[in-house]
């Protein structure tokens, strides 16, 4: 039986390492996105004041044109994102002087080193179309090579010598041993990480799978799609309230918010839409809520995203914490780097399994 799991392990490496190896190396840069734009952009950044923030209406003067703004804790630049046919310009403010810090333009196709990365990770810089599915089912192909792995090097008795040579390096270090100790040791070790991130990628990437577990966790509800509810546009015309009133609602409503995301209606129908999160540097620990922008009521959007977290099921919680637990983020920075350093061993694995194959196939001519 081992026989046979080590020949699919063989080949199911084979046909997807090339792949899998770009998507782990792009993922284990793009996972430290924040830390390092914290560092190399100080304009995000802004010195504390005794002083009240400027409600958003000024604050999307100060910009001219915006398509969305972000309001963050006490010291962080407001944003303001601008999307055109030309591209994106994204502005950071003073939240307590109105002032301009920074100014990005960026045409189409341009989007920045960490979009690139991602671009990479998900795609292959490949058309969507393309590039997601290849993806997708290499990244299925590696989940089973993993689990081939693990059943071939598991030990026939969990002894002291047995676990010494099956999860140990051994001394002294030979090249041919070496190679086979950075396989299967480092393996070994990263295959519950890696795992998880094989998991999580295919809710991603796959919709059978994800429709399909999420099926399994809700009693056999059908995953609906994201959808924005509409404004009434017979209103249009009217005189419609600030969107400052809705941010001192929001902010009455929620004073533990760390951060305040607002995408302006662009059309007579179009919505306020809000998130509102509760935690830095959390994805799922936020509300996704919608607001006409004419009687600023709150209308219901559907799809495990839409609505307050705390009234979300089970299997929308769990689509909600996909990404969180994909990045290690939802661990803090110790899970961050868990996943890095999976995501640089399985960048490996397709490395040393193909000169293991190829010096055993060498022996062999």
């Amino acid at each position: 039986m081992k026989r046979l799991f080590s020949l699919l392990h063989r080949w199911l490496g084979l046909v997807s390492g090339l792949i899998v190896m770009v998507v782990c190396l792009t993922g284990s840069l793009y996972v430290f996105r924040d830390e390092v734009e914290a560092v190399c952009e100080p304009w995000r950044r802004v010195p504390v004041r005794d002083a009240e923030m400027l409600p958003p209406s000024a604050l999307l003067k100060a910009a001219g044109e915006a398509s969305a703004l972000t309001l963050g804790a006490a010291g962080e630049a407001a944003r303001l994102d601008a999307y055109t046919p030309q591209g994106t310009t994204t502005t950071y403010v003073d939240p307590y002087t109105g002032e301009v810090l920074k100014v990005i333009r960026r045409e189409p196709g341009d989007a920045g080193f960490f979009a690139f990365l991602l671009d990479g990770h998900r795609n292959l810089w490949l058309p969507r179309s393309i590039g997601g599915p290849l993806v997708s089912y290499a990244v299925l192909v590696f989940f089973l090579a993993l689990v081939t792995g693990l059943v071939v090097s598991w030990p026939k008795r969990w002894n002291r010598k047995a676990v010494q040579s099956h999860f140990t390096f051994h001394r002294p270090l030979r090249a041919a041993r070496f190679r086979l100790d950075l396989h299967n040791v480092l393996g070994f070790y990263a295959t519950l990480p890696l795992l998880v991130l094989c998991l999580t990628g295919l809710l991603f990437g796959l919709s059978w799978f994800s429709g399909g577990l999420y099926r399994l966790v809700s009693g056999g509800q059908v995953m609906q799609g994201y959808s924005l509810p509409s404004s009434d546009s017979t209103n249009a015309g009217t005189d419609t309230p600030s969107i400052d009133l809705l941010h001192a609602r929001l902010k009455a409503e929620e004073p533990g918010a760390v951060q305040f995301y607002y995408a302006l209606p662009q059309t007579a129908s179009g919505v306020y839409r809000v998130s509102i999160v509760h935690e830095r540097g959390s994805y799922y620990k936020q509300d996704n809520r919608f607001f006409d922008r004419y009687t600023l009521r709150e209308l219901q959007g559907t799809g495990p995203w839409a609505g307050r977290y705390t009234d979300a099921s089970p299997a929308d919680k769990m689509m909600r914490m996909n990404l969180d637990i994909h990045e290690g983020r939802i661990w803090g920075i110790w899970g961050k780097m868990l996943m890095c350093l999976a995501s640089l061993v399985g960048a490996s694995l397709p490395v040393t399994g193909y000169l293991l194959w190829w010096k055993k196939r060498r022996r062999k001519a």
